[in-house]
């Protein structure tokens, strides 16, 4: 038994160390390819810049005088700078690409069966600002969340007819799977100055989707240009009774943003959400009310600092008149503080609160002090 016990610790440290050589070798080739990369780097910037300035800089046998690795590493240039240069830079690469078969070849990679492979091709076709199809892109890139945010920003680069209508469709497609960071960027790319194709997709389809999602796509809907159209904002006003207190704190931000219009702020009950019992609601419902900033909210703060159960509430609604510069309620009497008459205390708390922040102390130049 012994002598079994001995025998399979060797072999575990055997193959603890075979492992460990094959993954130092490894890690010594990738540093001297990298090494390499970037001496060549180094080497083909000027050649290229230089050659950029000619007038026929016959950049095919220019390229096919390199060797694969020299090829590699200029493609890897070009895609650089086509992401940073504009103007005359930025068409002798475009033709570069051309001459050298690179958007051909990122056209192709869109049927591969690689995941990999058709990223990199619609990131080229991107830089490239190459047109596809939406017929082709939604049978090549509809089966990934990934491959579906790079060909709805690659519609959105393009710009063709209905692309923003197009592309939000795409990035929309799967309605319970939240948006990566680059999918939101896009979306809110797509529908900043003309949000009709989002607004459409939520007022069909928002009830059904998952809540994250939602929340997203509400957050961006508040950083984008409306259309007056009142079945949006009659949509927007039925979630403010949404069973989720972030589906309802969301949905007021997005009539925060748009409330400078008199006819959308009859879709918003203040008094009924003044009394919502999840405090974010609340929060966000004052900073709604101080973006307004007219009398009758102005009366709506001014209530809530005094009759709000939350600490941090009565605080929000504090800073808010403050900020806006409207006159924060007096606590009229030291008894009725005394005797917490309807949180009298509380209540003077929050201002005094409110107003040190408003005037905090000066600090020492040299330090605090």
């Amino acid at each position: 038994m012994t002598a079994w016990l001995s025998d399979v610790a060797i072999a575990i440290v055997g193959i603890c160390l075979l492992v460990a050589a094959i993954t130092l070798c490894i890690a010594v080739v990738r540093y001297s390819i990298d090494t390499r990369r970037e001496t060549i780097r180094h080497e083909l910037v000027p050649e290229l810049f230089a050659r950029i300035d000619r007038s026929d800089p016959d950049w095919e046998h220019w390229y096919e005088s390199h060797s694969r690795l020299e090829r590699y590493v200029i493609r890897r240039v070009v895609a650089q700078y086509l992401r940073q240069l504009r103007g005359r830079e930025r068409e002798q690469l475009l033709a570069l690409a051309t001459a050298v078969g690179i958007d051909d070849r990122a056209i192709r990679s869109l049927e591969s069966r690689r995941l990999t492979t058709r990223l990199r091709g619609l990131i080229w076709l991107t830089l490239l600002e190459q047109p596809v199809s939406v017929d082709r892109l939604r049978a090549t890139s509809l089966g990934h969340p990934s491959t579906r945010a790079a060909a709805a920003r690659l519609l959105l680069v393009c710009r063709g007819s209905n692309a923003n209508e197009e592309a939000t469709s795409l990035l929309l497609w799967q309605n319970e799977e939240r948006l990566s960071v680059f999918a939101l960027d896009t979306l809110y790319r797509l529908n900043q100055t003309d949000a009709s194709a989002l607004t459409s997709k939520l007022t069909v389809d928002g009830q059904w989707w998952d809540e994250e999602l939602l929340l997203q796509c509400l957050l961006v809907l508040g950083h984008c240009r409306l259309e007056r159209r009142p079945a949006l904002f009659e949509w927007l006003g039925e979630l403010l009774e949404h069973d989720s207190p972030s589906v309802r704190a969301a949905a007021l931000s997005t009539f925060e943003r748009q409330g400078w219009q008199p006819a959308v702020r009859q879709y918003v009950d203040i008094e009924r959400i003044i009394s919502d019992p999840a405090p974010g609601v609340r929060i966000t419902c004052y900073a709604l009310l101080g973006r307004w900033g007219d009398p009758t909210s102005v009366e709506w703060l001014q209530y809530a600092v005094v009759t709000d159960p939350n600490d941090r509430c009565r605080v929000t609604a504090a800073r808010t008149l403050i900020r806006i510069g409207a006159s924060v309620p007096v606590i009229e009497s030291e008894a009725a503080r005394a005797a917490d008459v309807e949180g009298a205390a509380e209540s003077a708390a929050a201002i005094a609160w409110a107003n040190t922040e408003r005037n905090p102390p000066r600090r020492g130049a040299a330090g605090w002090v």
